[in-house]
C-alpha cells in the first residue's frame, strides 16, 4: 500500500476569528498530521496523559491517566495504546458492570448508548495477558471511532505533546494489578487500555508547567459529590491548584486537550451557589498565539475540565460552557487581564483518591505571573471598569507622573518624588481636570508599560515573568496630601486642580519597575500614566483619629517599607488627642530608613519601638544610636506577641497592620478577637 502525503491541518473559523480579534499576524498551522515518529520514544517515557472525549449527552469530559513510563506507547503507525490503572466499582443493577472509578471520561468511552457498562467475555483479545481474568469489559467503535484528544505530558521535564483523533477500542481488565504500582492493590483495581488513532499532533512549550515528580498509585475512589454547587472540598482543591486540564471541540470534526498552569490559586471561583450557579474564571497568559482551545470555544462552548490533586489523589471533574473574554470585558472580570475565560459549570464530580498516581512539587515555573484576583475581590485603583480601559483592555491614564527627584536611603530602598500633570496632548485630557487629590494613606497606581513593554514574544528565558507583566504598579503615597487651590490658575482650565502637585513614594527595589526608577539619572525624562488613587478600605487612620465616634489607642504594626502608610498619616494622628503606638520591625540594613522617617516627623520617635534583626556585626551602631537619641526604643530581636499585646492606657485599641505575609499571619493570630485592619504590600 502506498502512503499518500498528508496535508497539514488548516486553521478553522474559530481559530481564525481569535487571530483576527487579537491581531495575530498570519502564520501557517504548525500542527502535524498523524503521529510523527520523532515523538514516539519520548511518549513512551512520559508518565501521564490527559484524555478528553464526549459522552452520550454531548458533554465534554477530561480525565488524567497513567503514573509511570509506558502509559502511552506506539503500536502501529498513527496508533497509540494508553494503559493505566483504574478502579472498577460494582453496581447492584445486573445489566451494569459498575463505574470506572467514578471517572466520567472513562465511562463515556466504555458505556453504551443507555449509559451502562457491561461485562463481556474477553476470549480472543490480544490485550488480555496470561494469568489475568477474562471476565473483562470491552468496547469497540465502528467507523471512525469515538472523538477524543489527549495531552501526553511529563511534568518532571516540563514537556508535553498534544494529540487528537479517535478511540477505536479498549478493554478494562478486571482484577488486574500493576506490579510496578503496588504489590497489593485495593479490591477493585483494574487496568484500562485504550486504542487511539492519532490524526493530529503538536508539541507545546514548557511555559507555566510546574515541575512535579510523579509515581503510580492504585486508586480507591470515593464519590463525594456529583451535584451543584460544588462541595467545600472541591472549592479548596481549585484554590490550591497550579494546573488543570481542559478539553474542547470543533463540532464533530476535531477535539483539543491541553493544560493551563500558573501559581496556586490562578483559577478563581466567581460564584458557587444555587442562585448564581457555579462559574470559574481564569486568565489566559501569553502563549504561542495559536489559540486552538479558544478557537474551539469560539465555535462550540462545550468544555471538560479536570483539577487533579497530586498530593492526595483527589480529583474534580467538570463539564460546562466556556466564554472567551477579551479586552475591557476581561479586565472588568479579572484584574489586569486582557484575555480570560469564564466557565459556567453544568455538571461535576468530586472524587477522593480517584487518581492512579501521586506527585510532589519540585519547583514552580519561572513564567508564572502573580495571581490575578476577580474584580469583586479587590477595589480601588486596581479595579478598572469598562470606562477605565480601551477596546483592547489596556488601562486608560488620567494623568502623567514625571520623576523629578530620587533619594537613595539604603542599598535597596529609595524615595522618589513625582510631579503630576495632564497627559500629552495626543491623549485624553478631560480625566485630569476631574482627578481629585488623594487622602493620607492612599496609594497611586502607575502604568510604566509605555517605557518597559517590549511586545509579544513566545519565550523569554532570560526574563520569563516579563511575558505577562503589564508594568502596572501600585505604591503607597508616603507624602501627606499637598494643598491645592480650589480654583485652577488662570489659563490652566485644561490642567485641573492637581497640575504641578508633587508626591513621594518610598519603595524597595524588587523588579523591573523599581529597577527602572533606581537607574534614573537627573535630567532625563521618565514618566508614567496615572490610573488613579485607591485604598479607601485599607490602613487609613488619620481621619479616624479625628472621628468623635471612635476611641481607643491606635497601634500601628509595620514591617520594613510597610511604614509608608504611616509616613503620610503620622502628623495628624500625633496632633490629635488619640494615643498611638508604633511597632516597626526591620532589618539592620534598613536602619537608615528609620533615621530618615523618625527624623522628619516630629514626635514619631517617642511613640515608636524598633525591632531590628540581622544586626549582630555592629555595622549599623551609628544609625541605632541616632534613632535612640531621637527617642525611639530599639530592640535587637524579632517582634513578639507580648510586644503587640502590651497593655495600653485606654481599655480599647485598634490595630493597623502593614507587613509581609509572615508577620501579618502572626499578627492576625495574636490579635484574634480584637479590631484589626491590614494592608498587604506584597503585590
Amino acid at each position: 500500500m502506498t502512503n499518500l502525503p498528508r496535508s497539514r491541518p488548516q486553521w478553522h473559523e474559530g481559530e481564525e476569528a481569535m487571530h483576527q480579534l487579537l491581531q495575530v499576524p498570519y502564520e501557517g498551522n504548525p500542527t502535524a498530521p498523524g503521529l510523527p515518529m520523532d515523538y514516539t520514544p519520548w511518549m513512551a517515557q512520559s508518565p501521564l496523559i490527559a484524555l478528553g472525549t464526549v459522552d452520550r449527552n454531548g458533554r465534554v469530559w477530561t480525565t488524567v491517566l497513567g503514573g509511570q513510563p509506558g502509559t502511552t506507547t506506539t503500536v502501529a503507525r498513527d496508533m497509540l495504546k494508553v494503559t493505566s490503572l483504574t478502579h472498577l466499582t460494582p453496581q447492584p443493577a445486573e445489566e451494569s458492570a459498575g463505574t470506572l472509578g467514578f471517572d466520567p471520561a472513562l465511562e463515556a468511552l466504555f458505556s453504551d448508548d443507555a449509559g451502562h457498562i457491561h461485562r463481556t467475555s474477553g476470549e480472543g483479545q490480544e490485550s488480555v495477558e496470561e494469568g489475568r481474568s477474562r471476565d473483562d469489559i470491552l468496547v469497540r467503535h465502528e467507523g471512525r471511532g469515538r472523538q477524543a484528544a489527549g495531552l501526553v505530558i511529563d511534568l518532571a521535564t516540563r514537556s508535553r505533546v498534544k494529540i487528537a483523533g479517535r478511540v477505536l477500542g479498549g478493554a478494562v481488565l478486571a482484577g488486574a494489578s500493576d506490579k510496578n504500582a503496588t504489590a497489593d492493590g485495593p479490591e477493585g483495581t483494574a487496568e484500562v487500555q485504550v486504542a487511539l488513532a492519532v490524526e493530529e499532533t503538536l508539541g507545546n512549550c514548557p511555559k507555566y508547567l510546574n515541575r512535579k515528580a510523579v509515581r503510580p498509585h492504585a486508586p480507591s475512589p470515593t464519590l463525594v459529590g456529583d451535584r451543584l454547587p460544588l462541595p467545600p472540598e472541591a472549592e479548596q482543591l481549585i484554590a490550591k491548584s497550579d494546573i488543570f486540564f481542559i478539553s474542547s471541540r470543533h463540532g464533530a470534526e476535531s477535539m483539543d486537550t491541553n493544560n493551563r498552569g500558573g501559581a496556586p490559586g490562578f483559577v478563581r471561583v466567581h460564584s458557587n451557589s444555587d442562585t448564581d450557579g457555579v462559574v470559574l474564571v481564569y486568565p489566559e497568559y501569553s502563549g504561542n498565539r495559536l489559540y486552538q482551545t479558544l478557537g474551539n470555544i469560539k465555535t462550540d462552548p462545550a468544555v471538560g475540565i479536570t483539577f487533579p490533586d497530586f498530593e492526595t489523589g483527589d480529583v474534580l471533574y467538570l463539564t460546562g460552557r466556556a466564554e472567551v473574554m477579551v479586552g475591557a470585558d476581561a479586565t472588568s472580570l479579572i484584574a489586569r487581564s486582557k484575555l480570560a475565560v469564564r466557565v459556567t459549570v453544568e455538571a461535576a464530580r468530586f472524587v477522593k483518591d480517584g487518581l492512579p498516581f501521586r506527585g510532589r512539587l519540585l519547583d514552580q515555573s519561572p513564567y508564572n505571573p502573580p495571581v490575578r484576583k476577580l474584580a469583586h475581590e479587590i477595589g480601588g485603583a486596581d479595579l478598572h471598569s469598562a470606562d477605565d480601559v480601551d477596546a483592547e483592555g489596556r488601562p486608560v491614564g488620567k494623568a502623567q507622573a514625571t520623576l523629578i527627584r530620587a533619594q537613595h536611603l539604603t542599598p535597596t530602598i529609595s524615595r522618589y518624588a513625582f510631579r503630576l500633570d495632564a497627559l500629552p496632548a495626543a491623549q485624553p485630557r478631560a480625566a485630569f481636570q476631574h482627578l481629585q487629590p488623594w487622602r493620607a494613606g492612599q496609594h497611586i497606581t502607575l502604568d510604566f508599560s509605555g517605557t518597559l513593554d517590549r511586545g509579544w514574544s513566545h519565550m523569554r528565558d532570560h526574563d520569563p515573568r516579563s511575558l505577562n507583566d503589564d508594568y502596572v504598579r501600585t505604591f503607597t503615597i508616603s507624602s501627606p496630601p499637598a494643598p491645592v487651590a480650589e480654583e485652577p490658575a488662570t489659563g490652566t482650565g485644561q490642567q485641573g486642580p492637581l497640575h504641578g502637585v508633587e508626591f513621594d513614594i518610598t519603595v524597595r527595589r524588587n523588579g523591573p519597575v523599581t529597577s527602572l526608577l533606581a537607574g534614573w539619572h537627573p535630567g532625563t525624562q521618565l514618566s508614567a500614566a496615572v490610573l488613579g488613587f485607591g485604598g479607601e478600605d485599607e490602613v487609613r487612620y488619620a481621619e479616624e483619629a479625628m472621628d468623635p465616634y471612635t476611641d481607643g489607642d491606635i497601634v500601628v504594626v509595620a514591617g520594613g517599607v510597610g511604614i509608608t502608610p504611616l509616613m503620610a498619616q503620622a502628623r495628624p494622628v500625633l496632633e490629635s488627642d488619640r494615643r498611638m503606638r508604633v511597632l516597626w520591625s526591620l532589618q539592620a540594613d534598613d536602619l537608615p530608613l528609620a533615621v530618615d522617617v523618625l527624623g522628619r516627623i516630629d514626635g514619631l520617635a517617642a511613640v515608636t519601638e524598633l525591632f531590628v534583626t540581622q544586626s549582630l556585626d555592629g555595622s549599623h551602631d551609628t544609625e541605632r544610636a541616632i534613632v535612640r537619641q531621637l527617642g525611639a526604643v530599639v530592640h535587637d530581636r524579632r517582634i513578639g506577641k507580648d510586644d503587640v499585646l502590651a497593655q495600653s492606657a485606654e481599655s480599647k485599641r485598634r490595630f493597623y497592620v502593614c507587613a509581609g505575609p509572615g508577620l501579618r499571619k502572626s499578627l492576625l493570630e495574636w490579635t484574634s478577637g480584637e479590631y484589626v485592619q491590614f494592608e498587604k504590600f506584597d503585590y
